[in-house]
């Protein structure tokens, strides 16, 4: 749990930096193949991609931060995870950074929490700390993984993942 949170933690924090650094919009998101985005929510979070959203920076377009691999936009990171992360664990399936580093929030299906659980589900291990990891985006991109067994349980009660799976 600690790796794969970890693994999504540096991943968004990359592309965050990486747009502000090129000045255009970078986006993770689910992909099953490691080259285009998952076109669903029902695709569990078992891999994901990092690219630059914008194929042309010098000219504006349409497919520029619309979340989806166009010609010419460049993967800059592939990551998979096993076991996954289930479908229902995650409020969305792609987050858009903005040049500014913040998410855009009018995206479809943006990303602002996980949850990662395995058979443990969110009993206490060592150190007294929950062995689910919540990961949340804030409204400024910045994110965080929480340990807190109380902060587990309530993102999955009042969070609509409904708990560990």
């Amino acid at each position: 749990m600690t790796s794969a949170a970890n693994d999504l933690l540096a991943d968004l924090n990359l592309a965050r930096s990486e747009s502000v650094k090129r000045r255009v919009p970078v986006t993770l998101c689910k992909s099953t193949d490691g080259s285009s985005c998952a076109t669903s929510n029902t695709t569990a979070f078992a891999r994901w991609i990092v690219f630059v959203d914008d194929a042309n920076p010098a000219a504006t377009s349409a497919n520029d931060g619309n979340g989806v691999v166009d010609s010419g936009e460049a993967v800059l990171k592939d990551t998979s995870i096993s076991p996954a992360i289930p479908t229902a664990a995650a409020d969305g399936r792609r987050i858009v950074y903005l040049p500014s580093g913040f998410p855009n929030a009018g995206t479809t299906d943006r990303i602002s929490r996980l949850l990662l659980c395995d058979a443990r589900r969110s009993a206490i291990s060592a150190g007294g700390v929950s062995a689910a990891r919540g990961v949340s985006i804030s409204a400024t991109g910045r994110a965080v993984v929480s340990r807190d067994k109380a902060k587990i349980d309530a993102a999955t009660t009042s969070g609509g993942f409904g708990g560990c799976p």
